[in-house]
């Protein structure tokens, strides 16, 4: 400071905001404590010696309200001091690690503050404001009372570190993207090192395999993953991991958020083959086919079955040479392979640890038989294909199966032929369709009704003996029906005579059309006909077996009529009008188009000419004048008297071929030409002047802008110019008019500046006078522009005005017109005056009345740049003009909200308020507008639905300055829920269905749904949702989204077979019908699984004769009350027949009928009874026995 003494107190101003420039504070000086005066020291203490203070903290300013929030640490290290008003150091001191700073014991009075900007932390930005001034550290002044504590006066910061947000996830697929069902390792160790290798921090991953490090200095870094035991690197985000899990450096500046250090992993073995089987037929994939993978020794290593897309997978493989077989069922034949041969093998493949092989594809077709026969014209009704009976094209043949279900259909070929191909092994027969005209019979394979009899159709059988025969039904025909009987016409129409044949299923219905005088009317064999000459005529159309209708037809010739007049054309115009009257007596020829003469008439006493009844056809007309009369070319007939060709047509009257005709004049001698009525000069003879001259604002003496020609005759009297002509060179120039009274003059009307040459005539076509008339011009033009500049840079809401001076500087006319080439960007006003309206490049035109131009051009900037800012993994980005931003529903930026953040900044890179313009979106239900928090920021609010919103902002005065579109695609949709149709099933073993499950909502992106049985023993579930009950109990199905969102269905299984029981049975006395022995009896089994039965050495080892029977084991099945039949209905197998031996002899057709299942009991041991249902092979019981 000059002089401490010359500080004006600003009194107590609170200063708060964001980087303040231009705040009233004082300007600090250095001060030495050396020299410090006693006095000074003095007055210090004495400051010291109060009870006042002043307190407050400089921290991270996070959210940007000028508050130290809870979690916002403060800055250490910053050096203040504390200044009396008269500019003497009271005491210095430095934030704490809290980033406090306190001044105590203050005496009353008048301070301010300075900062020590240069102690400010290198990785901190200022942010915000209050009471300090940004630019130089000093404070407003402010009073402090005894016993007063003051605050207020501190710095926002943003810290300037970067962090780093990245994953490691279970790569299955080794894609290098994290897919769905792809999920975070959780624990792995990560560490973070300098450019020097030494440990920064380290972290491990959360549950979801997410790290983090954060607030990290700007600078150079590198990560170590640590892998976890049985895994390994497989994939990172742009490679930028090793296979040591260390990855290459890369840069931390300042708010900078890396999202890309992603490392994929896998379990070792984690090897994979996958395939399809399909039908080549159909494309369709073939479900439930087993697939077995060997190893090269032959052992087998895995069994699958194909899902229902035909789709198969061995996954969790380790490293090694493998090759497949897959189960080709008996009704199926291999037709094509990738990866197999036609026995349904593949070759061998060697996987390595990740080998992931998807290429294996085999096809297969099922076997089929064909049908390739014939149908027939038998003509001699014997039922047999002889020669010369062709076969019969186009005959509808119809395929079905026993239900009568059409299978296929086809028509015969033109040798009568018909195939149907690839037809299923099955019973079948045939239809088919009598042809119009054709009746049939049986024959040894169809009936009369031409349905065939049942055949069957075997695997790659092929049938050629189904032919059938038909032979011709002839109808004659009774009549014709014509739709008239007479028909009139002109010559040259056209038509057609439209005949039905009777009755409609006539066999022949051929007509023949014939005309008796064609040269009056012709007519095709179609019955079209055309009338060609005036006259009568019979048309007679006849049936193929000769009975015919007769019509009869009159043909008139069309004619038209040409009449009009010839006349005295006493005005010369070539019309005909009022007063002009008809020349008597002139002769009127009419020609053909070949040149004859047709007829030839005498106008009458009006001059009228009438050619009457004139066949249609071309025609011209010639007319001879009279004597003293001379013909004058107009619009019907040139100056020889002749029309040009006249087109007649069928009762058209032409009326406007009238011809012009002249009296002859002789010539009147011409003594003298004068320019009469001349202001200037009098009248002036012409007869020797080749020109006249004359300004272009000249008027004759009755104020006309015209120049007025008079002829005069011998005896100097005015000529009558009735008949006389005047022709102008330029007709632009000026134009030239015979009138006046008793059209005795001729005027010249001046147009614009030039030269025309004048030419008039006499009645006769002699030239009178020739001359040129030259107009010259009465102003002086202007020749040139002076402008004070060419061009205009400014910004958007700028006003000027453009000087601009005409030469030279005695220009009749100095007006200006200024134009803009685009008002939109810059609007001119009359006097020059602009306004600029909108961004972008455009001239402006500065024009004097005669089209002297000079242009300006003119530059438009917006005031302000708008930057979108808070993106995720994008740096700042300026809006440009009609910018477009993609973006979808679920945009998040870096502070987690649905929200576009931008910034304004001016020319100086300082920031703009956004509340000073107005903001409006085109569709607020995409985007809307945010309130403004008074942080300088403009927030877009995404709204969640797709589609496009233009965003438009204006200053105050409504001009553009930016308009961008927001493009919103729909995001993804995850699922909130699952339903299910029904939560409990009850069913019984063999029965199947479907869970019909829905996703909420609607349009969730990812619909898939995954079905998990708890017991795939009691109950089967597919991927698509269909089920089978496959024993009795109780089993739960669960259904999950794609993002885990989970419901069940409960399902009891019932038993399929109501009661079963086991019994021992021996009867010791069968002759003479003795009680029967029932030993070891076990009842109620239909819901077990397992049953212990005792061997009994005594009666399980007899052996039937005619005394007793045999010793065995009876194990009946109840369906109701009713016993299953083993004979018709059901069969069973038995594992162990060591065990359970069931060729005992009671085991006959007899008691399978009853629902006996009849073993002997040979040993101790286990044993397993399977019953099948053999109407579709399904399982329906399995029953483990064990002998004790």
């Amino acid at each position: 400071m000059k002089s401490n003494k010359n500080f004006n107190k600003v009194g107590r101003i609170a200063v708060v905001g964001t980087l303040m420039i231009g705040m009233i504070a004082p300007t600090l000086t250095p001060i030495t404590a050396a020299a410090a005066t006693n006095k000074a020291e003095a007055k210090v203490q004495a400051l010291q010696a109060g009870t006042g203070s002043v307190s407050d903290a400089m921290f991270e300013d996070l959210n940007g309200n000028n508050v130290k929030d809870a979690g916002e640490k403060g800055v250490a290290g910053i050096s203040i001091t504390l200044y009396s008003d008269s500019g003497q150091a009271v005491a210095s001191t430095t934030t704490g690690a809290d980033g406090t700073y306190s001044f105590a014991n203050l005496e009353a009075g008048t301070y301010y503050l300075h900062v020590d900007l240069s102690t400010i932390p290198a990785n901190e930005r200022l942010f915000t404001t209050s009471g300090i001034n940004s630019q130089d550290g000093n404070s407003s002044y402010f009073t402090i009372a005894d016993g007063q504590t003051v605050t207020g006066y501190h710095f926002g910061f943003s810290p300037q570190v970067g962090q780093i947000a990245s994953y490691i996830w279970n790569d299955k697929n080794a894609n290098g993207y994290k897919d769905a069902g792809e999920d975070g390792i959780a624990n792995v160790t990560v560490g973070l090192f300098d450019i020097y290798g030494v440990q920064v921090a380290t972290t491990t991953t959360d549950a979801d395999g997410n790290y983090r490090f954060e607030s990290v200095n700007p600078g150079q870094y590198y990560e170590k993953v640590q892998t976890p035991q049985g895994m390994k690197i497989v994939t990172s985000s742009g490679n930028t991991f090793g296979g040591d899990g260390v990855s290459g450096y890369f840069n931390i500046t300042a708010q900078s958020n890396v999202t890309n250090m992603n490392v994929g992993l896998q379990t070792l073995n984690n090897a994979a083959l996958q395939g399809i089987v399909k039908d080549d037929t159909t494309s369709n994939g073939i479900t439930n086919l087993t697939v077995n993978l060997y190893n090269t020794s032959g052992t087998k290593v895995s069994e699958t079955q194909t899902d229902a897309t035909g789709h198969y997978a061995f996954t969790g493989l380790p490293a090694g040479n493998y090759y497949m077989t897959v189960g080709v069922p008996s009704n199926y034949k291999v037709t094509s392979g990738a990866g197999f041969g036609l026995d349904g093998n593949s070759y061998y493949v060697q996987l390595g640890d990740s080998t992931v092989i998807s290429t294996f594809s085999l096809g297969l077709t099922e076997k089929t038989g064909a049908i390739h026969s014939n149908i027939y014209n038998d003509i001699n009704k014997n039922g047999v294909k002889d020669s010369g009976e062709n076969g019969l094209e186009g005959v509808r043949v119809d395929l079905y199966n026993t239900s009568g279900v059409s299978v296929a259909n086809t028509v015969t070929d033109a040798n009568g032929n018909y195939t149907f191909a690839n037809i299923k092994p099955g019973t079948y027969y045939v239809r088919v369709t009598t042809p119009e005209g054709y009746s049939s019979q049986a024959n040894g394979h169809f009936g009369s009704d031409n349905v065939s009899g049942y055949f069957t159709v075997s695997a790659d059988q092929d049938i050629t003996n189904l032919n059938d025969g038909m032979f011709k039904t002839i109808v004659e025909p009774t009549g014709i029906t014509v739709d008239t009987s007479d028909i009139a016409a002109f010559t040259g129409d056209k038509g057609k005579i439209n005949a039905t044949v009777e009755p409609s299923n006539a066999t022949d219905k051929t007509l023949t059309y014939t005309v008796s005088d064609p040269s009056i009317l012709s007519v095709d064999a179609n019955g079209n006909w055309t009338a060609l000459a005036k006259g009568e005529t019979d048309i007679t159309v006849t049936a193929s077996n000769g009975i015919s209708e007769v019509i009869h037809v009159v043909v008139t010739q069309k004619v038209g009529e040409i009449k009009s007049f010839v006349f005295e054309d006493t005005n010369k115009n070539g019309t005909k009008e009022a007063g002009e009257t008809g020349v008597a007596g002139a002769t009127v020829q009419l020609h053909g188009a070949d040149g004859s003469v047709v007829a030839t008439q005498t106008t009458d006493a009006t001059g009228q000419y009438d050619f009457k009844d004139i066949p249609v056809g071309p025609y011209y007309v010639v007319v001879t004048a009279p004597k003293g009369y001379d013909l004058k070319a107009n619009y019907a007939f040139g100056d020889d008297g002749v029309t040009g060709y006249i087109n007649v047509t069928g009762s058209s009257v032409i009326t406007n071929y009238d011809c012009a005709l002249v009296k002859d004049v002789a010539p009147t001698t011409v003594s003298s030409i004068k320019w009469i009525y001349n202001n200037a000069e009098g009248n002036v003879e012409m007869l020797d002047r080749n020109s006249i001259t004359i300004a272009d604002n000249y008027l004759d003496s009755y104020n006309n802008p015209n120049v007025n020609i008079q002829l005069y005759d011998q005896n100097n009297n005015p000529i009558d110019l009735t008949g006389y002509t005047v022709t102008m060179g330029d007709d632009t120039i000026a134009t030239g008019t015979v009138y006046g009274p008793n059209n005795n003059l001729v005027a010249l009307t001046r147009h614009k500046v030039g030269a025309t040459a004048v030419t008039i005539k006499d009645p006769t076509g002699r030239v009178v006078k020739n001359f040129v008339l030259n107009i010259v011009s009465s102003v002086v033009p202007a020749t040139d522009i002076t402008l004070d500049a060419t061009n205009i840079n400014t910004t958007i809401g700028t006003a000027g005005k453009i000087n601009a001076t005409v030469s030279p500087s005695n220009a009749t006319d100095k007006s200006l017109t200024y134009t803009s080439a685009n008002p939109s960007i810059l609007s001119v006003a009359a006097d020059g005056s602009w306004e600029a309206k909108a961004e972008g490049t455009t001239t402006v035109t500065v024009k004097t009345v005669n089209n002297i131009t000079k242009t300006i051009t003119v530059n438009v900037t917006s005031p302000v740049s708008i930057q979108l800012k808070n993106n995720p993994n994008n740096p700042d980005r300026t809006i440009v003009a009609n910018d477009q931003l993609n973006i979808t529903t679920d945009y998040v930026n870096t502070f987690n909200t649905h929200d576009l953040d931008f910034k304004f900044y001016n020319p100086a890179s300082a920031e703009v308020d956004p509340a000073t313009y107005t903001v409006t979106s085109s569709d607020t239900s995409i985007i809307t507008i945010k309130p403004s928090n008074g942080d300088n920021y403009l927030r877009l609010s995404i709204q969640g639905k797709a589609g496009s919103s233009v965003i438009t902002v204006k200053d105050a005065k409504g001009n553009l300055i930016r308009q961008f579109t927001v493009n919103v695609a729909q995001g993804s949709i995850q699922p909130t829920g699952v339903t299910v149709d029904t939560t409990s099933v009850t069913t019984k073993v063999t029965n199947t269905g479907k869970i019909n499950a829905t996703v909420q909502p609607a349009n969730a992106t990812n619909k898939a749904l995954t079905y998990t049985s708890s017991d795939p023993s009691i109950l089967k579930v597919n991927a698509d949702g269909t089920w089978e009950a496959l024993k009795n109990g109780t089993a739960t199905v669960t259904v999950k989204t794609s993002n885990g969102l989970t419901t069940t269905v409960t399902f009891t299984v019932q038993t399929y077979f109501t009661n079963i029981i086991e019994q021992g049975n021996f009867n010791p006395s069968k002759s003479t019908g003795g009680p029967v022995t029932y030993y070891d009896s076990v009842s109620g089994l239909a819901d077990k699984d397992n049953v212990t039965l005792t061997y009994n050495a005594t009666l399980d080892t007899k052996v039937a004769n005619d005394d007793q029977t045999n010793g065995r084991r009876q194990f009946l099945f109840y369906i109701g009350s009713d016993p299953a039949n083993f004979n018709t209905d059901y069969s069973f197998t038995i594992s162990n027949q060591a065990v359970l031996d069931p060729t005992v002899s009671n085991n006959n057709d007899g008691a399978r009928a009853l629902g006996h299942i009849e073993v002997r009991v040979k040993q101790r041991g286990t044993s397993v009874i399977t019953v099948t249902r053999k109407s579709d092979g399904k399982v329906v019981k399995t029953l483990n026995v064990t002998v004790q």
